[in-house]
């Protein structure tokens, strides 16, 4: 991936492994750094103020909540799976895309090998949607994040 910016760098591709069923919350409250980045797309993350900054309100601090908390084995069976099938259309298509960049060789996304499979991976598109906030990475310009294939 020497074209690229290694993750998480500005305008680098977020990995497959950065998208677990934790979400993106617990990645932020390992990484507080970007937190800055995602104001207004969770809860208690605002813009410090002289007031607030002077409360000793600082945005590294706050803890983020998981968007998925409780959940029964059989749900945890089928996230676990969802997750899994996005891994490999999304290793597939991000792999495609980074050799488009680096030999300019046409990208070749993934292909379904059933409808059963392409509905499995829709649903694990509304499971990584629900845990990942796409339009607030989308909208932090500063850090240009790429989603650059379909998902």
């Amino acid at each position: 991936m020497a074209c690229l910016p290694q993750f998480p760098s500005t305008s680098s591709i977020p990995p497959a492994c950065f998208y677990n069923i934790q979400g993106l919350s617990s990645w932020l409250n390992k990484n507080p750094d970007y937190k800055q980045y995602f104001i207004g797309a969770f809860p208690f993350l605002c813009t410090i103020t002289s007031s607030m900054s002077s409360l000793g309100y600082n945005i590294k601090n706050v803890p983020l909540g998981l968007r998925v908390t409780t959940m029964s084995q059989y749900q945890a069976v089928l996230y676990n799976q969802q997750i899994e099938i996005f891994h490999k259309v999304y290793t597939h298509n991000s792999n495609a895309y980074i050799n488009y960049i680096c030999s300019n060789v046409s990208p070749v996304y993934y292909t379904f090998t059933s409808y059963k499979e392409k509905g499995q991976y829709d649903a694990s598109i509304g499971l990584i949607n629900k845990l990942y906030p796409f339009d607030a990475m989308a909208n932090a310009p500063q850090l240009n994040w790429k989603i650059p294939f379909p998902m």
